[in-house]
Order: structure tokens, then sequence, then C-alpha cells
């Protein structure tokens, strides 16, 4: 059977993509020069940091998946922190972003830039014990903000603002108190606002990722995700995200594809191994696009999810009816929001990942899962099995490879493109000539 082509083209803000990446590295280099503190934390922490006057926020993950992507600097920065007696098994961002700072070594040039203070919010295992190690080793500050634990989103909602919003009342307190700075209001009023805009036009974008042909895969999307990690809440992220979402919807008008041929479409289940992104290349092969990924869709995204489990676009601000008009406004908004993404839920209920990852294999058309049992990421890899077992049991092939995020030394590159290979096999799928 003659398979039908697709037009493929590059996305026009691929390189502005990568622009902004290594612009936001070089001012947190650059930061003491200009007379900026640079305060660190966990991703969802940086638009609750965007108030501080005079501060640069530097998302911690985002750095530690940058180092995975050098495996012989990797190495080092995870040697030097299993010499001081941590284990293997640990957060791999983790171990590279320690053990680049024990190093002194950045990734980007030069001595690490030490963080004035550490903000972060506490929603995996080792985000609040990340920080609270480094104060020990480094006596940088750090204050931790707690996502309250909750198995069903509806329930008891009010008493989880409540409770997150307290905190980041008290971390606004204690950043003043600890840096000297002052916190501005208005400007977190509008990193409120931009971040949200921001985040629909990215949920958008994964939206339009239904299509068929899919106008972009998912090893793109791995890339185009992370500017929002790196500026949660200022103007660069907003621009970034409107002009992606504008080319993508345009992608779909013109029917540009993101593989000229693509015959299955596939939902990747957890991070990626960054220094192998050559996985995906082999699925290429095959013909076989990446779609959807949870991890992927919802660290960068906002998403509503309708009685019948549908996944949507949110609304904007001014349709919703919200006006910020104060300190305490913004905080509660900030906790509301938070608490109702469909990313926190899954670090507490097996129940609710099945839910969202069954979802998005009907609603994106996925014909298999490809599931990374990520060694590297406690968190995220807890209920993969049981993920596996919800899918079996909806009859949706799937595979699991076994791995790390930012430790090549866990995964064995041969083993996975044999069994990777086999599974393509198994769906009937054949390496398409050329």
């Amino acid at each position: 059977m003659k398979l039908q082509r697709f037009k493929t083209a590059p996305l026009d803000c691929w390189q502005r993509c990568k622009e902004l990446r290594l612009q936001l590295y070089r001012e947190v280099a650059e930061a003491r020069q200009q007379g900026k503190l640079v305060v660190s934390g966990a991703v969802e922490t940086g638009v609750l940091v965007s108030g501080l006057k005079d501060s640069l926020f530097m998302a911690s993950e985002p750095y530690g998946a940058s180092i995975a992507y050098d495996p012989p600097f990797a190495q080092q920065c995870v040697e030097a922190t299993e010499s001081r007696g941590f284990a293997r098994d640990m957060c791999s961002y983790m171990r590279n972003y320690w053990g680049s700072l024990f190093l002194d070594r950045y990734y980007f040039g030069g001595p690490f830039p030490r963080p004035d203070a550490y903000v972060t919010i506490h929603s995996c295992d080792t985000h609040a014990k990340w920080y609270q190690t480094l104060n020990y080793y480094c006596g940088i500050p750090f204050f931790a903000v707690e996502i309250p634990p909750f198995f069903d989103t509806n329930r008891n909602f009010r008493d989880r603002v409540d409770y997150l919003a307290g905190q980041a009342y008290d971390a606004i307190e204690w950043m003043e108190k600890t840096t000297g700075k002052k916190y501005d209001d208005e400007r977190f009023i509008q990193a409120l606002y931009d971040e949200y805009e921001a985040e629909s036009a990215w949920s958008e974008v994964c939206m339009l990722n239904q299509t068929i042909p899919a106008p972009l895969d998912q090893k793109s999307m791995w890339t185009l995700y992370v500017i929002d990690a790196l500026y949660k809440g200022r103007k660069e992220n907003l621009e970034f995200y409107r002009t992606l979402r504008d080319e993508v919807r345009e992608r779909v008008a013109r029917g540009i594809a993101a593989l000229p041929f693509e015959t299955c479409r596939l939902l990747f289940e957890g991070q990626p191994p960054w220094f192998f992104l050559k996985v995906f290349r082999i699925m290429e092969q095959y013909g076989a696009v990446c779609v959807a990924s949870h991890y992927g869709f919802t660290l960068s995204g906002h998403f509503t999810i309708d009685a019948a489990g549908t996944w949507g676009v949110p609304p904007s601000l001014k349709e919703r009816g919200i006006n910020l008009k104060n300190r305490e406004d913004a905080v509660r908004f900030y906790a509301e929001e938070e608490l109702s993404k469909p990313m926190f839920d899954i670090f507490y209920s097996p129940f609710a990942k099945n839910a969202h990852i069954l979802q998005l294999v009907r609603q994106w058309q996925a014909r298999a899962v490809v599931m990374h049992l990520n060694r590297g990421c406690e968190g995220l890899a807890q209920f993969q099995l049981e993920n596996r077992l919800a899918l079996l049991k909806a009859n949706i092939p799937v595979i699991t490879l076994e791995g790390n995020m930012a430790d090549w030394r866990e995964l064995d590159e041969a083993q996975v493109i044999d069994r990777l290979e086999s599974f393509m096999e198994s769906l009937g799928l054949s390496k398409l000539e050329g």
C-alpha cells in the first residue's frame, strides 16, 4: 500500500527558542555584574519569585537536564555528588545540579553562579531536600512551599487553596526579609496575567497536535516546552508562546506535518533520556510519531477537564471575570491555578494518572504508549507499572524502556533500540525505505 506523503517544514521560531534558552543562562551568569540577585528553585516557583525586585530566577530542573545532554560533564557532576555519600538512585536532575555547584563549574561557562537564596515548591519528594542540603553545605538560605497532597482535584479545594496561599504569603515576606529587596505586588500581578496567557497558548499548541497529520513531534516539543520553565511570568515567555501558537495554527491550516509519513501515533510517558533523544528517531524510521506526553504537556500548560474527561484550553481571565487588584487576589489566584493543574495530582494517586494517560491516548488518537521507566525521577516514575496495567486492560499496547532522564549510566542503548524496534514490528510497522 502506498503511503501518503505530507508536506513538512522547519519551525520559523525554532532559532528564537534556542536564543532564549541561552539568553537566560547568560543573564544568570552576569546577574551580579548587573546588580541583581539570583534566586533558584523548582520550576513552578518562578512566577512567585517574579515580584522580587532586582532579581533573576533560575529553575533548577532545566539546568540539570541541560547538563544531562552532555554525558561526560554529567558524569563528573553525579560522581562529585556521589563522592559525598549521596545515593545513586536519587533525582538525577538534583545530582547534576549539586555536582555542578560542588565542582564550581557552570555548564554554560565559568564558575557556578551561586544563588543568593532558594525558594521552591515541594511537590516531589526531593524538592525541599534539594535546597535544604545546599543550605547545609553552602549556607544558602532556603524556603520551601508545600503543595498539599490530594487525591481528588475537587475535594477540600478551598482548604488546600488556603493552605498554599498562606505559605505563599510567608514566602514573600521571607524573601523581603532575607534579601533586603522590596516585593512588587504589581509586578507579581502582571507576571500572573502573562504566565496564564503563555500557559494557555502552550495548551492550545498541545491541543492542535490532535490534528492528523500532527504538526509537531514530541522530540521537538521537548525543546519548545522548556521556555516556560525558564521564563515563567516574563514577557519573553508570553511573546514566544504567542508566536509558536500562531505558527502551529498556520501549520495545521496548511497541512504541514512533523513527519513526511505518519503511519502510527504514539504517546510518550515520562521524561525522556535527554542524552539519548535518538530514541525518537528510531520510531520515526517506522513513520511513528509521538504526538503527546502528559509531562511534556502539563509542566508548561494548563488545561480544563470536563465531566467526560475531555481536555481543553482554559478560557481567558477576562472570560472568567477575574481581575487581580492586590496581593491577596494574586496569591489566591496563584494557589488556585497551581492546585487545579492536571500535574500535581499524579504525585499522589495512580488512579488520577491512569485517567489522564488513557484520556490522552483516546483524545490524541495514539495507537500505543512508549513508557520510560525512569530511575532518575522518583516522583513521576511512581505508579508507572500500575499505569502499564491500566493501559493493557484497555487493550492499548505499551512498551517499557528502562533508563534515566539524566544519568547515561542507567540506560543500555543497544537493549533499548532492540526492544523498541521489536515493538514497532509487533505493531505491524516496517522501516520506511530511504
